[in-house]
């Protein structure tokens, strides 16, 4: 790998940047220096896939794209808690597209809206934490917390499947469909992927 794309070569050129931007060309002293290095602790994380002289590999893919994709969904969540309208459309409410309850129900408080966007945040940190937080976080918390995830999303995949068996109502709304071809798959797909990226 190229020494200049190594993590420790960008956070340290990132980190003189800063240094240079807030005090000059001129010595800074070392409370300055801590401080810049503080805000520049972010880059690192960004960069950990670069690091320790080898390639990215596919459990990093895995680790930045399930933890992408699970803050995506918790930007979603907040938006529909925030009154949001996507997906649904003339035809159909959201209430019946998302949650499978028929033209009317009330749809998820905000509140409810938020406690699911913060746990699927916090799926993604955990993610990201457990692939590259080993040295400065402990190691069993964040593991048994990622295997909580796998397990949640897991069974949230399979029991997706038997949703219109326990639920009949829903098979006439657009939620049965999106459920069998979108969110359980999903659902799947990404406890596949965080396990993949515990596991590497």
């Amino acid at each position: 790998m190229d020494p200049l794309l190594s993590s420790a070569t960008v956070v340290a050129g990132v980190t003189a940047a800063l240094h240079a931007f807030v005090d000059g060309p001129a010595v800074v002293p070392p409370l300055h220096r801590g401080q810049v290095e503080t805000l520049c602790s972010p880059l690192a994380l960004l960069c950990a896939p670069l690091g320790a002289g080898g390639a990215v590999g596919w459990g990093d893919v895995l680790a930045w794209a399930s933890s992408a994709v699970l803050a995506a969904l918790a930007a979603v969540h907040v938006y529909w808690g925030l009154g949001g309208g996507w997906p649904g459309d003339a035809r159909h409410e959201k209430v019946e597209v998302v949650v499978g309850l028929p033209k009317g129900s009330p749809f998820p408080s905000l509140s409810q809206c938020l406690l699911v966007a913060f746990l699927l945040a916090s799926s993604a940190a955990l993610v990201l934490a457990q692939r590259y937080g080993r040295d400065a976080l402990p190691a069993s918390p964040v593991r048994v917390g990622v295997w909580a995830v796998v397990v949640v999303l897991g069974a949230r995949g399979v029991g997706g499947f038997f949703d219109a068996r326990l639920r009949p109502a829903t098979r006439a709304l657009p939620y049965d469909r999106l459920n069998r071809l979108v969110y359980s798959p999903l659902s799947l797909a990404l406890a596949a992927a965080v396990a993949g990226a515990a596991l590497d």
